[in-house]
């Protein structure tokens, strides 16, 4: 079908969604305090992944290990014929800037990580990996999102990855909730997706020690953009699924619109850009197959612009991908989504064909 008119109308009904969603953080930066730091001490920490040659070659920043830390059971419920349990295991991830290294670590909630797993209980089962979105996590969300029922009822195993800095791990102090992306703070966003990565590939690691067969990985929105960096930087995915995701911070909240004590030079403003854009998937190639990769994106969308999605499937060779009408929020189609993923499923021999939505 070609893109017309009415389809051009839906698009740009779910982008005034977006739109409205957005004005929110708008309306309220103003009246927001400003960082207490000097120009000198910013541009301090920034010129540190300049001097060490991460902008240059963004994958050396990340770091990971193979150790498989001790998990601590710390909940667990009956599920359907089996288990929903909540895992804690200490995240080892230690900041690779020694200027924010003392600040980062003194968030102690967030130096534990944590999985939610929905389970038969029994090993060699094939498992699917959620990566929730910006500001959720909260295993009751993501459960109604991913439909976890549906896929567990399917035979599989589920498993919620917690983000740093989200749910459990959030601060104790609710004004910092959102401290996970920070347009004035490219720094420390920055080091928060290096502990995404460090994390997210500890918890493969746990999940194959508990006996997961195979570990396929399905994001939102952020979750998408975590998925398509972890998917550029490992290959232990058996297919990785990415949804409305972000692929690129830079619009529409980006170090372009933050507010800081200082006035901020065009070579400063330069620089927190190509800090804040290191770990953005458009700088990387996928380390799986492209027929492994699904890519689901909104025309319309707002908050993850439809504009990157595209670069990001062009520099990608075209991985398959589906292209939805509306925005991120308003989706006129869903149904088609989830039949598009369900599809994905059975071609990588998940779940047994022609399940219904």
């Amino acid at each position: 079908m070609s893109y017309g008119i009415h389809q051009k109308a839906l698009d740009n009904i779910g982008g005034w969604v977006d739109a409205l969603f957005l004005s929110l953080p708008k309306m309220i930066t103003p009246f927001k305090p400003r960082r207490n730091i000097d120009a000198d001490t910013y541009e301090k920490q920034i010129d540190f992944y300049f001097d060490q040659g991460f902008i240059d070659q963004p994958e050396r920043f990340f770091q990971f290990s193979e150790a498989v830390p001790a998990c601590k059971k710390i909940n667990e419920n009956i599920y359907e014929d089996g288990k929903v349990q909540v895992f804690q295991f200490s995240s080892q991830y230690v900041p690779r800037n020694p200027y924010i290294r003392n600040h980062y670590l003194s968030y102690k909630n967030n130096r534990r990580g944590y999985l939610v797993r929905w389970t038969h209980e029994d090993a060699g089962r094939d498992t699917v990996l959620c990566l929730h979105g910006y500001m959720l996590g909260d295993p009751k969300q993501a459960e109604k999102m991913f439909k976890v029922r549906k896929l567990y009822n399917q035979g599989l195993d589920v498993v919620l990855f917690i983000t740093p800095f989200h749910w459990k791990r959030s601060p104790s102090v609710s004004s910092k909730k959102g401290i996970f992306l920070q347009p004035e703070d490219v720094v420390m966003t920055c080091e928060c997706m290096g502990q995404a990565m460090f994390d997210l590939n500890t918890t493969t690691q746990i999940l194959k020690a508990f006996g997961a067969k195979r570990i396929g990985m399905i994001g939102a929105s952020l979750g998408g953009y975590n998925a398509g960096l972890f998917t550029a930087l490992k290959d232990v995915m058996a297919f990785t699924a990415m949804m409305v995701p972000a692929v690129n911070f830079s619009k529409p909240l980006g170090p372009d619109s933050a507010r800081l004590p200082f006035t901020v030079s065009p070579e400063l403003r330069q620089k927190m850009n190509h800090v804040w854009q290191l770990h953005s998937p458009l700088n990387f190639l996928p380390r799986i197959s492209k027929e492994k990769i699904l890519i689901v994106a909104s025309r319309g969308d707002k908050l993850c612009p439809f504009e990157y999605v595209t670069a990001l499937c062009e520099k990608w060779s075209w991985p398959r991908h589906y292209f939805m009408n509306g925005g991120h929020w308003l989706i006129l189609n869903p149904k088609e989504r989830g039949s598009v993923w369900y599809k994905f499923l059975a071609d990588m021999d998940f779940i047994e064909k022609k399940v219904r939505v």
